[in-house]
């Protein structure tokens, strides 16, 4: 890398440039498919793009944390201005995630230490019973809206106890 981006991009990898180059090729998608002028559908979620690899590999406190905001604003603007439909709210789901994905990709850390994928479960299952509601239960009625709602916080409750569950410390057995 020539010494001007290392300086405008520092603690750029790989890892961070794939997450990156994912959520920004679903955002312009996203836009196209939305009906959104070209020019706003890849301006608005390049240059958030750039903006936040070069916030977020720089060594403040909160460019971490708080570095990921310019993309997602970019993102929700493209979102926002997008003509709702079935395959925009997929295709928005779906950069959703690549930006939880982007978000577990740490610039200052060599080793991971997880995989960040177990960390999509819970969210991937709420897009999927999210899409299943759209697909299966008829519009415009407000008691199909609460009842969806409600069907997604019980399954959002059982997930979270079978996630207890499963991440409790077994308990060693007993030799006779």
């Amino acid at each position: 890398m020539t010494p001007t981006l290392e300086r405008l991009f520092p603690g750029l990898d790989s890892r961070s440039l794939r997450a990156a180059a994912i959520v920004t090729t679903l955002a312009v998608l996203m836009g196209v498919v939305g009906g959104e002028p070209l020019a706003l559908a890849a301006f608005a979620p390049i240059a958030g793009t750039a903006v936040t690899l070069a916030i977020r590999g720089r060594p403040l406190a909160g460019a971490r944390e708080y570095g990921l905001a310019p993309a997602l604003v970019a993102v929700g603007l493209v979102a926002a201005l997008a003509a709702p439909s079935l395959l925009v709210g997929l295709i928005a789901g779906v950069t959703g995630l690549g930006v939880l994905l982007w978000n577990a990709e740490t610039p200052s850390e060599s080793v991971r230490t997880v995989d960040p994928v177990e960390g999509l479960f819970v969210p991937g299952l709420g897009l999927t019973v999210a899409l299943v509601t759209v697909i299966a239960l008829p519009a415009a009625r407000d008691a199909v809206g609460i009842a969806a709602i409600a069907v997604v916080l019980a399954l959002a409750m059982v997930v979270w106890a079978l996630r207890g569950a499963l991440v409790a410390d077994a308990v060693p057995a007993k030799a006779l």
